[in-house]
This record gives structure tokens, sequence and C-alpha cells, in this order.
């Protein structure tokens, strides 16, 4: 069940929040082009956890990419 409307609007402009965010998906999408997936995935799950699933969606195909090369798998 999709969080309540005015749940979302509040998350919106909590703009510590969304910074906080920016920079873990920044830091994801750093390390994973340095190959380093592990941390990249740990930064990835932390900025999800941080928009309480938001990202889960729009964010599957990197992260099944990246836990695919984490195992040492070329992709």
């Amino acid at each position: 069940m999709p969080p309540p409307q005015d749940a979302v609007i509040e998350r919106r402009k909590d703009w510590e929040r969304r910074a906080m965010v920016d920079v873990a998906l920044s830091l994801a999408e750093l390390d994973a082009s340095w190959g380093d997936y592990d941390y990249a995935l740990e930064y990835l799950d932390a900025a999800n956890e941080l928009t309480r699933g938001a990202l889960t969606q729009r964010w599957a195909a990197r992260r099944r990419r990246w836990v695919y090369a984490a195992r040492g798998h070329s992709s």
C-alpha cells in the first residue's frame, strides 16, 4: 500500500533528507563506476531507506546489475 499523499508531499519538502538521498545516490554511482559494487549497493540501500522504498522500482535494474557484478560476474 503506497504512503498517503500527505506523507509523500511532506517528505519531498524535507530538503535535508533530499540532500542525503542525493549524496547517497551519487556515492552509489561513483562506487559502481570504480567497480566497488558492494559499497554501491550499501549507498543505494541507504538512499532507498531514506525514501522509505520510493526508489525500489526506479533503481531495480541498476541494483540487479550491481548485485550481479558484486558476485564476480561481468555485465
